[in-house]
């Protein structure tokens, strides 16, 4: 395995970190937005797909659009957009085709990688044009950490900072998956497939969790086998788009104790990044999520909030 520029293994001690001085919050929707619908908030971002957003009181220092994991939605950044909008943040998270409100609109219910890279390219646009002054981040984690990668290395302009968190498809137990995957294929495709246990038996080990989120209506864990491959098929791309990327400051993480991504598979990733200015953060205690669902840490927050500070003080010298 190739060196890793400026690697950071952190073993979390259980110590806590005391935040930032906090912001009030502008009042959050706790249901997705319909399309065009926009939050009740002093400046409004024209993001024509459904989103949820979590800004702070006056005039944010920089924007953050979050993009989900596979069967999550944009509610799964609940408690990640309230604690991270109270360093001064302007949190806006969307959901990706197939997920979150889009399992309710006629035609936009499957999965569909190559609309959801125009959609979060649009809502970058969209978020630009209503703080114009102000740095815009692009976080994506699993799924959504590849589909950072990918929106990154086809619009660089349009991201001022990447956060990819387990964007690899390096994955435990993907031979009987594929297997899986590719007897429904035979069998025509179209026949829904159950990924939840697959999913979430792996993503944590803590057995409340895991009913929660199988249990939770905004999540989706049933997909077809045709869009098992979809999914596949795009995150085996991830390569591609990370030696693409040689502009934007780059933030990678992975969880130590993850047992559905394999962190080397997120260090290779991180090794094949262009760009210079990158860092690699492995959480000790890390799961598969560290920001999602409530899995956001005093430990990882502070971690995030300290780079975005960073590059922000770079890009005003």
């Amino acid at each position: 395995m190739q060196s890793v520029t400026r690697f950071a293994l952190l073993l979390v001690l259980g110590f806590w970190l005391e935040a930032a001085t906090a912001m009030p919050l502008i009042a959050a929707p706790s249901k997705a937005l319909a399309l065009g619908q926009s939050t009740a908030q002093k400046r409004k971002a024209d993001i024509s797909l459904p989103y949820r957003s979590w800004v702070c009181q006056g005039s944010p220092k920089v924007v953050l659009l979050c993009v989900h994991g596979l069967g999550f939605s944009s509610e799964a950044f609940e408690n990640f957009g309230k604690q991270m909008s109270q360093f001064g943040y302007a949190i806006y998270a969307v959901d990706v085709r197939g997920f979150g409100a889009f399992t309710k609109m006629k035609g936009k219910d499957q999965v569909d990688f190559d609309s959801c890279v125009f959609d979060v390219q649009q809502a970058l646009i969209a978020l630009h044009k209503a703080y114009p002054k102000t740095p815009v981040f692009l976080l994506g984690e699993s799924m959504g950490g590849a589909m950072a990668l990918r929106v990154t290395s086809r619009f660089p302009l349009l991201v001022d900072g990447l956060i990819s968190a387990v964007p690899s498809n390096d994955r435990f137990a993907k031979l009987s998956t594929a297997f899986k995957v590719g007897t429904h294929l035979f069998k025509g495709g179209d026949k829904p497939i159950d990924v939840g246990s697959m999913i979430v038996n792996r993503a944590t080990a803590d057995p409340e969790l895991q009913k929660k989120w199988l249990e939770d209506p905004s999540n989706r864990m049933t997909l077809s086998a045709k869009e098992l491959k979809q999914f596949g098929d795009f995150m085996k791309e991830n390569h591609d788009s990370a030696v693409l990327i040689e502009r934007p400051p780059v933030l990678m993480l992975a969880g130590f104790k993850d047992k559905l991504v394999r962190p080397e598979g997120t260090i290779d990733l991180f090794n094949e990044l262009s760009t210079q200015d990158k860092l690699l953060v492995v959480v000790g205690d890390g799961e598969h999520l560290l920001f999602e669902e409530n899995q956001l840490t005093g430990e990882v927050k502070w971690i995030l909030n300290g780079w975005i500070n960073s590059k922000l003080t770079k890009r005003a010298k």
